[in-house]
């Protein structure tokens, strides 16, 4: 069966030509900051611009709301925040391979985290997708990876630090390999610290991108942050995969 389920060819016309516009204005974006931040710049920020293009556009099919089947012929102004927040990111990545203002990292970055509420705000008022839910997760995690590398490599953070980015990673891939295997995949109970441990890291690497940041209390913190990040990534794997006894049906599309 295909992805796209019963949509019609012309609202997946439209969506399609929708994202390609919103791709376009992302590159448009892009080719105007090269002139004012090198060409140094724009090799660290292409391949995370393409990264988040690629992704966003395999996962145009799920551009649904949860309890649906229909595909919605428009990305939603909710999704245009998220991806629009993945375009700062992009940027962040530029100022690895060129030397920025000092502010220009932690401006970045705070914009991007901060946009985290808004995106969800405005799903809640218009409408939610399972796409908007990935995105979301996806650059919530390029977020914290990027700018932890940033950190690092200002000398802020210790390198330990970029396993906060990548555990979603790893997190995601056992899932993708276990869904391959035709292994039950499971719904995550629900929780209330889940958000705020994400917050925490938001926080670690918000402070850390502060122009001379540092120092033993930081990294202090960010060791707490990170331990309790990857505890409840391994309660979250357990969940999806079953070993915490659960006992409901599988799902197709467990979220994080």
């Amino acid at each position: 069966m295909s992805l796209w389920g019963e949509t019609s060819s012309t609202d997946r016309s439209r969506i399609r030509m929708r994202f390609l516009a919103a791709v376009a204005v992302g590159a448009l974006g892009v080719a105007a900051l090269w002139s004012l931040l090198g060409s140094g710049w724009l090799l660290g920020a292409t391949p995370v611009g393409l990264y988040l293009a690629a992704y966003a556009g395999v996962h145009l099919p799920a551009n649904r709301s949860p309890s649906g089947s229909g595909i919605h012929p428009t990305l939603g102004s909710a999704n245009a925040v998220t991806l629009f927040r993945g375009w700062l990111v992009a940027v962040l990545a530029g100022t690895l391979l060129s030397s920025p203002e000092p502010w220009l990292p932690a401006s970045l970055f705070v914009a991007a985290a901060l946009l985290d509420a808004v995106d969800g705000a405005v799903a809640r008022r218009t409408r939610e997708t399972v796409l908007g839910a990935r995105l979301d997760g996806a650059t919530d995690a390029l977020a914290v990876l990027v700018g932890s590398a940033v950190a690092v490599g200002a000398g802020a953070l210790p390198a330990w630090y970029l396993a906060a980015g990548a555990v979603w990673y790893a997190y995601s891939g056992s899932l993708w390999l276990r869904r391959r295997g035709g292994d039950p995949i499971y719904e995550l109970p629900p929780s209330r610290v889940r958000r705020a441990i994400g917050s925490a890291q938001f926080l670690v690497v918000a402070v850390a991108l502060l122009p001379g940041a540092g120092g033993p209390i930081l990294t202090g913190g960010a060791a707490v942050a990170l331990a309790v990040l990857l505890a409840s990534f391994a309660r979250d794997w357990a969940a999806a995969t079953g070993r915490l006894g659960r006992t409901e049906p599988p799902v197709a599309d467990p979220g994080r």
